[in-house]
């Protein structure tokens, strides 16, 4: 009996203690002014640190926070800091974080939400984040397996973390899901703000050190003109903000007297935005040899067959296998008659030097001629890692 008394006594201090820090970590929470909350499929990243740089111009002491497997926190001088951690990524830290810029003062703050779940994205907005504007970059056919089979049903999971009486900002633009987004904006008794991208002028996207998509910046624009912040002066905001380690750039380089643009779309893993990137890439390097690295990873076994399909549709010169899944990637190409230049895991390249790795990739072109080289579906394989230490290191060079 003493010992279930004693267990029982615990238990009451252990929940009063609980209720009592959750008040203390509400009340911090709540004395910061502007509390953004970043959703959506592609692109969250890299909004989340356009949105802390239009923050700072706009002269408040703002911190950000981005997620994925280069998390990074945004200080309020505009550098970064790696987010520190031990084991697996955990919701829990964006509790922990939130805590520490209540501490440093913040005015602001701009959190990529790091939840696919939408269960735990759900728990971030209404119980941590409690945002005053919400952002839902894009809605596109990814994480099927936890946001639903259709874009009406990804919409929908995505809005769960619009907030309640608040402001939700969002680059979709096809009228039915935009038209999900609204009803539910308007259930919480917020506002929705449509950035368009089409109101993005070219010329706005060249200053930027990667490559930067209109709908991106026009929601930046979006939540400048929330601020009351002049375009020019939001625009040369994101500009200078560090672009995002995931974020697609855009190298130049020679490789064995072969001129070489390489574009890292290792982050781009739906169907939409992999085919919009590629054929705006084609686009800008006419007379140059398509070569398409797909990088497959052995946990997403979904991504395989679409995008081995993909290369075939887009007419890619040469396509080349990293990782995992090789076999399945050759079936899937020799229905269509094509081959594969297999340098994965199931490889004699599986341990490859990267200079050789990239020797192998560009074997089938002839010497001299100019290659464009996409990598895309997955970002950490042993390949892959070589050859992007290879082409920061010429890139230093």
């Amino acid at each position: 009996m003493e010992v279930f008394v004693l267990y029982a006594g615990l238990v009451v201090l252990h929940s009063a203690w609980a209720m009592a820090d959750a008040r203390r970590f509400a009340h911090r929470r709540d004395a910061i002014p502007w509390r953004v909350h970043v959703n959506g499929i592609r692109g969250k990243s890299t909004v989340t640190r356009y949105l802390a740089a239009v923050f700072r111009a706009a002269g408040w002491h703002a911190f950000g926070k981005t997620t994925g497997s280069a998390a990074r926190v945004l200080m309020p001088t505009g550098l970064d800091t790696v987010v520190g951690r031990r084991g697996y990524p955990d919701v829990g830290e964006q509790v922990h974080l939130l805590r520490s810029f209540a501490r440093q003062g913040a005015e602001a703050v701009v959190i990529e939400c790091m939840a696919v779940n939408p269960v735990y994205a759900r728990w971030l907005e209404e119980r941590v984040m409690r945002s005053h504007v919400g952002v839902i970059t894009n809605v596109r056919l990814d994480h099927t397996d936890y946001l639903g089979e259709t874009l009406e049903a990804i919409a929908t999971a995505l809005a769960l973390t619009i907030p309640r009486d608040g402001v939700v900002i969002t680059a979709e633009h096809r009228p039915p899901l935009l038209a999900i987004l609204q009803r539910h904006a308007e259930r919480r008794g917020s506002r929705l703000i449509h950035a368009r991208g089409d109101t993005v002028p070219t010329a706005d996207l060249r200053g930027f050190s990667h490559f930067a998509i209109e709908d991106n910046v026009a929601i930046g624009y979006a939540m400048a003109e929330v601020l009351g912040l002049p375009r020019p002066e939001a625009l040369a905001a994101m500009q200078a903000a560090p672009a995002d380690p995931g974020a697609m750039q855009l190298l130049s380089l020679h490789w064995r007297s072969r001129p070489l643009v390489w574009a890292n779309l290792f982050a781009v893993n739906d169907r939409e935005s992999f085919v919009d990137l590629s054929r705006r890439l084609t686009a800008l390097h006419p007379g140059h040899r398509r070569i398409v690295i797909l990088n497959n990873r052995l946990d997403r076994p979904t991504r395989v067959e679409l995008f081995s399909e993909l290369a075939v549709e887009l007419a890619m010169d040469d396509i080349v296998s990293f990782g995992d899944y090789e076999e399945a990637v050759n079936q899937c190409c020799r229905r269509h008659g094509r081959g594969v230049i297999n340098l994965g895991n199931t490889s004699p390249h599986r341990d490859s030097a990267a200079d050789i790795l990239l020797d192998a990739v560009l074997s089938g072109a002839p010497p001299g001629e100019p290659v464009l080289l996409i990598g895309t579906v997955n970002i950490h394989t042993p390949q892959a890692e070589a050859l992007l230490e290879l082409f920061d290191r010429l890139a230093g060079e």
